[in-house]
């Protein structure tokens, strides 16, 4: 009979009802970003002509939608977690830091080896899968520095959150490079091409870096074993997956733009109908998958714990001292209860 029956843990307190702005905080975040954007951007830049509000303006249009989905994924965390609040917005914040650094540095050292100007050739798209990919599981590995439970759950959580911190940045710089510079195939004003290019660029936020980070982090979780991290066939497989989704993304939309008109009219539809969906339905229905198993393995931690013994609760009559109860046998799950 277990000695420390029931459980240590009180489930029915353990996600409280009203929390923050609530379960549609995220909502709001978006809709009141998207507020403030499109008023800086027409107020502050068109009529106004200042040159500040413009630049807020295109940074609160990058992270709005990143930070929508990080107070999602805050707003998901229970008592029960063994990662910090302070640990994921670190990720979300430093760790798209990194990962945007070392991105940007690899990117950049293939398009010099592969002898190419200042505008990303076709190879370097195709190889972008490869390098930004490693540049953001170093991130996550970075950041889960000292978290001592390696599950994949924390996997999916820390991954998710340098992801889109990795996507808040990276839209920034198109952003900025939207205002600066509009596509001439467009024939758009600064002011129009940030309002219409900056919002398309956040809508396809959540469902890129985001998941593809969050895929490869749970791989690389899964696989660890005692706390430490280990290269595994799970592990490789996932990062040459989520690099191949990655690479094909950028290597079709580079390849619009330098093939003869005539072929375009045949590759914009495959492109766009095909490839697009795609990727983005294939990487959602796998991380629902890998969600599912995360929330399946979270939650069977504690199963043990809040089954009754097979005999019934402890009894009520004081225990004769020259007979102690057994001890929990070593094959029991610990009890969820410290955070890192």
């Amino acid at each position: 009979m277990r000695t420390n029956w029931p459980p240590p843990i009180w489930i029915v307190g353990e996600k409280p009802v009203d929390r923050w702005i609530g379960r549609f905080g995220g909502l709001w975040i978006a809709a009141v970003g998207a507020v403030f954007f499109v008023f800086l951007i027409l107020v502050g830049g068109l009529l106004l002509d200042n040159g500040a509000a413009v630049t807020v303006g295109l940074l609160v249009g990058a992270v709005t939608v990143a930070a929508s989905f990080v107070y999602t994924m805050a707003y998901r965390l229970v008592p029960r977690d063994t990662m910090s609040l302070s640990r994921l917005l670190l990720a979300f914040g430093l760790g798209g830091l990194i990962a945007v650094a070392l991105g940007s540095t690899l990117d950049s050292s293939v398009l010099k080896l592969t002898g190419g100007g200042s505008a990303p050739t076709l190879t370097v798209l195709a190889l972008a899968g490869i390098t930004e990919e490693l540049a953001k599981i170093i991130a996550v590995v970075a950041v889960s520095y000292k978290l001592r439970d390696k599950s994949m759950r924390n996997g999916l959580f820390l991954g998710g959150a340098v992801g889109l911190g990795f996507a808040a940045l990276e839209d920034l710089a198109y952003a900025v490079n939207f205002y600066q510079h509009p596509p001439e195939q467009l024939h758009l004003t600064p002011i129009l091409s940030a309002l219409v290019l900056v919002p398309v660029r956040g809508l396809l936020t959540p469902l890129l870096h985001p998941l593809y980070t969050a895929l490869l982090g749970a791989a690389l979780f899964a696989a660890s074993k005692n706390g430490r991290f280990r290269v595994r066939p799970l592990v490789i497989a996932a990062y040459l997956a989520v690099s191949f989704a990655h690479g094909l993304w950028d290597f079709s939309a580079g390849i619009l733009q330098v093939v003869p008109p005539r072929l375009q009219l045949v590759l914009a539809p495959l492109v766009v109908l095909v490839i697009y969906p795609g990727i983005i339905v294939g990487s959602g229905l796998l991380w629902i998958k890998v969600a599912r198993r995360a929330r399946h393995a979270f939650h069977s931690r504690v199963l043990w714990w809040l089954a009754a013994p097979p005999g019934g609760g402890p009894s009520s009559l004081p225990q004769d001292p020259a007979f102690p109860p057994p001890a929990v046998p070593s094959w029991a799950p610990p009890a969820p209860h410290t955070r890192a």
